[in-house]
């Protein structure tokens, strides 16, 4: 190991990407972080006087599709789905079909439901991103609709989360109301750092995670030592994306610079893919990482995988509960990088479509998601009895009924986060009882970049943003799941982006975060 890389990787280390579960590229027209524009309002807009509220009894009863990320069977879906419409059949005269589909093809899905005019009225943009799908008039503006169908919602969001939620000057999404930073982790089994007495305590470098994954290799030769996520080893690396791709801030948590660099050139870039690259020939990273299409619970289920690269929420090193839920098994997360929050952070939105049969009451059900606990905690963690079961009603604490687990439940509550307000909803049980009062904490205190509330419009730069994301398909994935040799790889995947427009697009961002910054001192 080269100790001046590694010392690089440590002081620099990596952003969020996925949101768990999303691809690890967030590129200038596909992304898990919505792509918006440099608006500079600051106010949500008036709630209307003349708002009619909910009363729906004069419209044609209808049914709302709802598109949702995870891997929820469609039988689980379907009772969740007639549980919901129970209420909204006497709130917005309405039934509520909810479909899930799996992360690997939720951008596909909704990509291709969006082209072909297919009935859907509520979704999250999730990796397409808000902005790509806000220039292309595939969702609506949600400001009138938000003023008369959606005045709680429009009242619980923050004017600063409103604002990392426009484009061109009008809200196109809802923000999640979830983790709004994040840290930079490495989550890995208990068991085995308990097998191995290694305490996570104990990992100060990377250095010591190479030496320990060392350790994991030998002792456990049917286990990868660090996997991947659906073809990404890393969610988010150290820089704000600034909407997405590869024109960013180099280092949003010590510098107010506003100098938009190309990520891809940047030493940081260089020093990971080179530890990568000699990780993946010492056999720590699992061969495929680039190709591989499952998800790091899948790995970790069925005993493939040790750990992977992730971001999480929590304020120590330690157990983390989210992902003890998720994988089935107890984990453990050493956090190499403290908290940051970005505009990217705040910005998974809800949206609705513009082949909603009802924009109103699609607006309306949002609504009661944003704001009702047992709409949330229907969508969230699904049917009472069934899926979950309340242990201590004081304290909002759930867990599997008796005879149901992770792996038999059917229904998926990992993705709390990406439904509109998993903050009203029921605890999981491992989590603290002030779960949601620790969570606003954390985002409180956590370091801001210097752009934060700046978003980018990428209309002026869409054929070059294209082109780029294409260069980036072929590269960015591989170098980073050790697979291409970076001395051989880099210059080419630099001297491609500069071929196909990575400085234009550098060029514009500069631009609007100028006038953005201009604007705002």
């Amino acid at each position: 190991m080269k100790k001046r890389i590694i010392a690089l990787l440590v002081t620099g280390c990596m952003l969020l990407a996925s949101l768990s579960g999303c691809s690890s590229k967030t590129t200038e027209t596909d992304q898990s972080e919505p792509e918006q524009s440099g608006s500079t309002e600051t106010s949500a807009p008036a709630v209307t006087e003349a708002a009619s509220g909910y009363d729906f009894s004069d419209r044609d009863f209808t049914t709302l599709k709802v598109l949702m990320f995870g891997d929820s069977t469609s039988d689980q879906a379907k009772a969740v789905s007639e549980a919901l419409s129970k209420i909204t059949k006497e709130k917005l005269n309405c039934d509520v079909d909810i479909t899930f589909v799996g992360f690997g093809s939720y951008a596909t899905q909704l990509n291709l439901m969006l082209s072909s005019g297919e009935q859907l009225d509520l979704f999250s943009p999730f990796t397409l991103g808000a902005g790509t799908l806000a220039n292309a008039g595939q969702i609506l503006p949600m400001d009138d609709l938000l003023a008369t169908y959606g005045k709680d919602t429009l009242n619980a969001v923050s004017q600063e989360d409103w604002q990392c939620a426009k484009i061109n000057g009008q809200i196109f999404g809802v923000p999640c109301n979830k983790d709004k930073a994040y840290n930079l982790s490495f989550t890995m089994r208990k068991d085995v750092l308990d097998e191995l007495g290694v305490s996570v305590d104990s990992l100060t470098s990377f250095d010591d995670l190479h030496d320990l994954l060392e350790k994991v290799k030998e002792a456990h030769p049917e286990m990868y030592p660090v996997i991947s996520n659906y073809g990404g080893t890393f969610s988010y690396l150290p820089v704000d994306s600034l909407g997405g791709g590869d024109a960013v801030l180099l280092d949003p948590y010590n510098s107010d610079s506003l100098k938009v660099e190309n990520f891809i050139a940047s030493d940081y870039f260089k020093n990971l893919c080179e530890t990568m690259y000699s990780w993946a020939k010492e056999g720590l990273i699992m061969p495929d990482a680039s190709t591989n299409s499952e998800g790091y619970s899948s790995l970790i289920g069925s005993g493939k995988g040790f750990g992977y690269f992730i971001h999480t929420k929590q304020k120590d090193s330690g157990y983390n509960s989210g992902a003890t839920s998720e994988n089935g098994t107890d984990m453990e997360s050493w956090i190499y990088k403290e908290a940051i929050s970005v505009t990217n952070a705040v910005a998974l939105v809800w949206s609705v479509p513009t082949t909603s049969v009802d924009p109103d009451r699609a607006m309306a059900l949002l609504d009661l998601m944003y704001n009702d606990p047992e709409v949330s905690n229907l969508c969230i963690y699904g049917v009472e009895g069934v899926h979950y079961q309340v242990i201590d009603k004081d304290n909002g604490i759930i867990d599997y009924p008796e005879g149901v687990t992770a792996s038999t439940v059917g229904y998926t509550s990992s993705v709390a986060w990406g439904w509109p307000n998993e903050q009203i909803a029921y605890i999981w049980n491992g989590n603290s009882a002030t779960a949601w009062k620790d969570l606003n904490s954390f985002n409180a205190s956590a370091k801001q970049s210097p752009a934060k509330g700046f978003t980018f419009d990428n209309s002026s730069v869409i054929n070059e943003a294209t082109a780029c994301n294409n260069v980036d398909s072929k590269y960015y994935n591989a170098l980073l799941g050790g697979q291409l040799d970076p001395e051989v790889a880099i210059p080419k995947y630099l001297q491609e982006l500069k071929d196909n427009g990575i400085d234009t697009i550098i060029a514009e961002k500069q631009k609007q975060l100028d006038a953005w910054a201009e604007s705002n001192k």
